[in-house]
């Protein structure tokens, strides 16, 4: 994989629009604010928020052109979009994945954002961060947060544990054990959305992660049935499973999400942790997508054992 290199004081941080659109007119111009008052400079591609009164911020080959754009640019040393929604898979195939792989730079978002990960990993072999994007980076921002997210893009530590910020919250062995090995994933629907397309990934020998909003745990169950019936769940190494926030039963009827997780998981012979807070959190650790971890899910413990920049 190849690993972008890292944040600089005075870097440029391009915003782009991959998704949907903010909504909230103040949303783009205070996150450039914030991210101006931390050193850096901040430009925004030409359709960022274009398409205000619709699900996603612009045509697809708008949403294309100022991704493809901003990773030629030489003048621009991350992408960070604006936020997810839906609409990134919509563009995929309008992607210049050589282009990536000739001017790799630290790419950053979540959720909808997932299918880009997924996408640039496979085609550009390029690491990416599974992370905040521009709406959370504001003054709100949560320590917890906003520590992970710079420590992930400034800094070429070699070891960071993801460990819980509340101590309200809880983390649930799933099925005991312990791997190492290559992480790559995201959001879990954005993840089963590949499932039988060209840009479904290989998840052979890699540990796999996921998290989820909103969903009830028949939906999940429902992308987690697809996964497996289209292989991606064989021959993992271990799985990891961030925040399902307002992942519940409406009706009563249907079993509680980690009864889920332990039909799918529980007898599939690796380590499975469920509850880290990475996904939709206010605290959010960014992770590194394409870089070696360790999971023990025995001691409740998830740790990235490389950096995802480089100098």
């Amino acid at each position: 994989m190849i690993k972008p290199r890292k944040l600089n004081p005075g870097d440029t941080i391009a915003i782009i629009s991959p998704s949907s659109p903010t909504k909230d007119p103040t949303a783009v111009p205070r996150g450039k604010e914030y991210l101006e008052s931390l050193g850096y400079k901040v430009v925004l591609g030409k359709h960022v928020d274009e398409w205000r009164a619709n699900y996603v911020a612009a045509s697809e080959e708008a949403r294309a052109e100022d991704l493809n754009e901003m990773f030629a640019r030489k003048d621009v040393d991350m992408i960070l979009c604006a936020r997810g929604g839906y609409g990134a898979l919509q563009f995929i195939d309008k992607i210049d994945f050589d282009n990536i792989k000739a001017n790799p730079k630290i790419f950053c978002g979540y959720s909808d954002i997932t299918s880009l990960h997924l996408a640039i990993g496979k085609f550009a072999g390029l690491v990416t961060i599974h992370g905040e994007v521009l709406t959370a980076i504001n003054p709100g921002i949560s320590e917890y947060t906003k520590d992970h997210w710079l420590r992930c893009l400034t800094t070429t530590e070699d070891h960071r544990a993801i460990t819980l910020a509340d101590p309200n919250k809880y983390l649930t062995t799933i099925a005991p054990g312990k791997a190492e090995g290559e992480v790559i994933g995201g959001n879990l629907c954005l993840i089963a959305s590949s499932c039988g397309t060209f840009y479904q990934p290989d998840f052979k020998d890699k540990i796999l992660f996921f998290e989820e909003v909103g969903e009830e745990p028949y939906g999940i169950d429902r992308f987690l049935a697809q996964m497996r019936n289209c292989g991606m769940l064989e021959g993992l190494k271990g799985v990891v499973i961030g925040e399902c926030a307002n992942c519940k039963d409406a009706s009563g009827y249907y079993p509680d999400v980690i009864d889920t997780f332990k039909y799918y998981f529980s007898d599939l012979g690796v380590p499975c942790l469920y509850g880290l807070p990475m996904g939709h959190t206010r605290d959010q650790a960014a992770l590194p997508l394409g870089v070696k971890v360790r999971l023990d899910a025995d001691a409740k413990t998830f740790e990235i054992l490389e950096s995802g920049v480089t100098e």
